[in-house]
């Protein structure tokens, strides 16, 4: 059987963006409901999950994202509000959302989803919505309140940042945790 890698295509986040996600974890878990928080530094934008990439694919991987991110350049993003999915009842996924307003957020995610469609294990049915999920509900244990703190959240404002490069990582899940381990790094440099 061939050997594979869990693989996703990401945006890093700026120091700053990770410490206003740990701030906004902090003022969450006041509301005591039952939450896997994802630990601050290893939040990221994702752009595509393909989930696993046979290894002897992942050249004609990174040469495949190269071409579908040549045409775009650095993207000017700001953190904005907060969210859960569902948007109604009970929450399952906490989130703090990202705007971009040109719409070049949405065109490359697109473009890349398309051009890595035939490395994916399977195609996502789902629109797209930019965000960093800051947790995963548990249980229904203070799940009201969890809710409504999230959506006292939801009119703040964050730190405003650059994406000037996407990256192909590798993710190894264990029970400590994932393990994210940068396999290619592209430029967004088209002008």
């Amino acid at each position: 059987m061939a050997e594979t890698a869990r693989t996703f295509i990401a945006i890093e986040l700026p120091p700053q963006v990770h410490a206003h996600l740990a701030d906004c974890q902090q003022r969450l878990r006041r509301a005591e409901g039952d939450v896997r928080w994802v630990r601050p530094d290893l939040i990221h934008l994702t752009l595509v999950f393909l989930g696993d990439v046979p290894t002897d694919m992942l050249g004609d991987l990174e040469k495949t994202v190269r071409e579908a991110a040549a045409p775009f350049g650095t993207l000017a993003m700001r953190v904005q509000g907060a969210g859960r999915f569902p948007p109604r009842g009970l929450p399952r996924t906490i989130w703090i959302g990202i705007e971009e307003p040109s719409g070049g957020l949405a065109s490359l995610q697109k473009a890349l989803a398309q051009a890595t469609a035939a490395f994916a294990e399977k195609e996502e049915d789902r629109s797209y919505t930019p965000h960093l999920t800051l947790g995963r509900v548990k249980s229904p244990r203070g799940g009201r309140d969890l809710a409504g703190a999230v959506d006292a959240m939801a009119g703040e404002t964050g730190p405003s940042f650059e994406g000037r490069e996407v990256t192909i990582f590798k993710s190894d899940l264990s029970p400590q945790g994932p393990t994210y381990t940068p396999l290619a790094k592209i430029a967004l440099s088209a002008l």
